[in-house]
């Protein structure tokens, strides 16, 4: 799995705040009590990662790629990070020991990252804060004409009837499927294949089901050079089409990570 498909996979937390700093681990949380972490080999190439209700497992991942995942930034947005934390990779393997099955399986996405979040802490004596800046960023914004977006009938949680029910959100490559999803939530995901935080200003407050697909701008632009007309449009031009929505530029607050403090990881 790609670095940019990883990040979209793990930061699709349903809830997650726009501006995609994770907050730190909460102590009631489950932890991952017993960990593994080794120097990949060299000769290895790309990088994969499998998440289940006790395990989180990757291969071939560097600290800025562990960092992407456990507090749902984009590296633009981190800062103070050694050169080693781009050019180390690592193999890593985290378990729940004596797992407790319903209360990881409730977990959120949001929660599971604070889980590998406590991870970075112990074994790479990892310490942070966030700071807002001024950044570009795009405004989400309704398209004239209105928004193309089907209400949510996603049924409510049957253990808290006065709650809405949890959306769900996939995305593969460039192609995102929504079902109960809220816009500023959509507009976390956005982000990442922008590189650029988004910040919804639609106004709209419900969930919607929708799907968005689009084409990278460089493999629009070559498929308009050679005539191809069967491909989606650029991203912009996908969410105006399919969705009534539309991305202008602006500059907002963005919170950023900084890192303090990290070390190379202390022994198994």
């Amino acid at each position: 799995m790609s670095k940019f498909l990883l990040a979209l996979t793990l930061v699709a937390s349903l809830g997650y705040g726009q501006n995609g700093v994770a907050q730190q681990p909460a102590p009631s949380l489950p932890v991952y009590d017993t960990v593994v972490i080794k120097q990949s080999d060299s000769l290895v190439r790309g990088n994969h990662t499998d998440v289940d209700d006790t395990t989180f497992q990757a291969t071939n991942v560097s600290l800025k790629h562990l960092l992407v995942n456990a507090y749902g930034i984009r590296e633009g947005l981190m800062f103070g990070l050694p050169g080693w934390a781009s050019s180390s990779r690592f193999d890593i393997t985290a378990k729940v020991t004596d797992p407790d099955l319903k209360t990881l399986r409730s977990l959120t996405r949001e929660q599971r990252q604070a889980m590998l979040a406590a991870v970075l802490v112990d074994r790479f004596h990892l310490k942070t804060h966030t700071e807002i800046k001024t950044l570009p960023v795009y405004e989400m914004i309704v398209a004239k004409g209105g928004p193309k977006l089907k209400v949510s009938a996603v049924p409510s949680d049957p253990a808290n009837p006065d709650r809405p029910g949890l959306g769900n959100m996939n995305v593969h490559n460039t192609t995102i499927i929504a079902t109960g999803v809220t816009l500023s939530e959509l507009a976390g995901n956005l982000a990442f294949p922008l590189d650029r935080t988004v910040i919804d200003k639609t106004g709209l407050t419900g969930r919607y089901d929708f799907q968005l697909q689009w084409t990278p701008d460089n493999a629009a632009n070559g498929a308009a050079d050679s005539g191809a007309a069967d491909l989606p449009p650029d991203l912009f031009t996908a969410m105006q089409e399919q969705l009534g929505l539309r991305l202008q530029a602006a500059k907002g607050p963005v919170e950023t990570l900084v890192v303090d403090h990290v070390e190379q990881p202390t022994q198994n």
